[in-house]
């Protein structure tokens, strides 16, 4: 073998390192055809609510009402995991998703689906989603163990992006031959490999913490236990900082395409897939780095990136430069964001682990909804630019203040 290719064949195999595990390549291979399912049902459900009523306020609105449980059950979902197997809640969440998926078919196909149907569905599905992502990922380590986890953390992190790039796709193609039944009925289907998979394979971790203490009290250790932690205090502080002015930059992109950088559709659907991309490769990155110490400067060098390139594409007119920096923003963001998991879930005590995420949830999350009201109102009254740019500049004196206060980086050091 060439020095080229036995190079090539080490850095494929430091990236993909944790699919050795048999347990997480099946679950690789299953939750990369239901991650496909969710969002062809995404983007069929968003594209017929407003084919519905032509109002982009409801888009908006029932995108919150999805995005509200997690500000208020995140948290609870997270104990959940810590008292229960959380492969049951698992096989119990998917389900349950399954079932909306095959009744939203079932009324589209015999063209029933009325709007409030999908804002009761919108909120059903909220709850179940504010339980299934701490659960999800406190179960990484009970499938794959420590050695493998931050692999793992950012090869699903990768497969999330994919599938938001591939499954819009997918669904166009399907809405154009088909209907919208056919959408709702693909996620349902798409659902079937990962409930096989949660039922087959064999756990290396404990599934669940056996204890008689109160939910409740339980629910407030939980709290305690961050607060102790100054490392993911840090973290989760920076983080509810993002939700609020990092991460709404997406629902403004079809502004961007259309106000500054003078785009229709197929303009903005390109800047959406070049975006994609660079979160796509952020997360083989962060894959790549595994266990290694570098991998802490990744929080504030994604951090950096993202604000940087987000400021630099405020100011730009140029299509093309667009083009350049929208992968720097998804890698930027991504990088962030997957370091910051698997820095928080390397420094987790296992009985206390899906309460961390549970609050990791609630704290990003939670903040989503109120964040997307921030940029709205901001962009609206300050202008776009000014928005862009602000709350750029905000991330970063906040990732500061921040570093100060928790006495000078000491995430790059431990």
């Amino acid at each position: 073998m060439s020095k080229i290719g036995y190079m090539q064949f080490t850095l494929l195999e430091k990236t993909f390192v944790s699919l050795r595990n048999t347990n997480f390549r099946l679950f690789f291979t299953g939750q990369s055809i239901s991650l496909l399912g969710f969002w062809v049902q995404q983007t069929a459900l968003s594209w017929l609510i407003y084919d519905l009523t032509g109002s982009r306020f409801l888009l908006g609105f029932i995108a919150a009402l999805n995005t509200f449980p997690l500000l208020f059950l995140s948290a609870l979902g997270g104990v959940l995991a810590d008292r229960y197997p959380k492969r049951i809640i698992l096989i119990g969440t998917q389900l349950l998703a399954m079932i909306i998926a095959f009744i939203l078919a079932f009324l589209a196909y015999f063209n029933l689906l009325e709007i409030w149907h999908i804002m009761l569905i919108a909120v059903i599905s909220g709850i179940i989603f504010a339980v299934d992502l701490p659960t999800k990922q406190a179960f990484m380590v009970d499938m794959v163990g420590k050695d493998d986890l931050n692999n793992a953390i950012a090869l699903n992190s990768s497969i999330v992006n994919a599938a938001r790039m591939i499954g819009p796709a997918i669904a166009g193609a399907l809405m154009v031959k088909f209907n919208m039944g056919i959408c709702f009925l693909s996620n349902a289907l798409a659902i079937a490999p990962i409930l096989v998979v949660l039922a087959s394979i064999r756990l290396v971790g404990a599934e669940a913490c056996q204890t008689s203490e109160s939910i409740m009290h339980s629910f407030m250790n939980g709290f305690s236990y961050v607060q102790k932690n100054k490392i993911i205090l840090h973290l989760l502080l920076l983080m509810m900082i993002m939700g609020l002015f990092g991460s709404a930059y997406t629902i403004l992109l079809p502004a961007i395409a259309k106000d500054l950088l003078m785009q229709q559709e197929k303009g903005y659907a390109m800047m959406v897939s070049f975006n994609g991309i660079g979160s796509l490769f952020g997360a083989l990155f962060v894959a790549y780095l595994g266990n290694s110490k570098k991998r802490n400067y990744f929080v504030y060098i994604g951090l950096l990136i993202f604000c940087i390139s987000i400021i630099l594409l405020a100011l730009t007119k140029s299509y093309h430069l667009g083009l350049i920096l929208l992968p720097l923003t998804g890698f930027g963001i991504v990088t962030y964001f997957s370091t910051t998991n698997t820095i928080i879930q390397s420094g987790i005590e296992d009985e206390y682990r899906g309460r961390v995420m549970g609050i990791s949830t609630l704290v990003f999350g939670g903040m989503i909804p109120i964040g997307n009201l921030l940029t709205g109102l901001s962009a609206q009254y300050f202008g776009l630019c000014e928005t862009l740019i602000g709350f750029s500049v905000i991330c970063i004196f906040f990732s500061l203040i921040l570093t100060l206060i928790f006495k000078k980086n000491q995430i790059v050091k431990n």
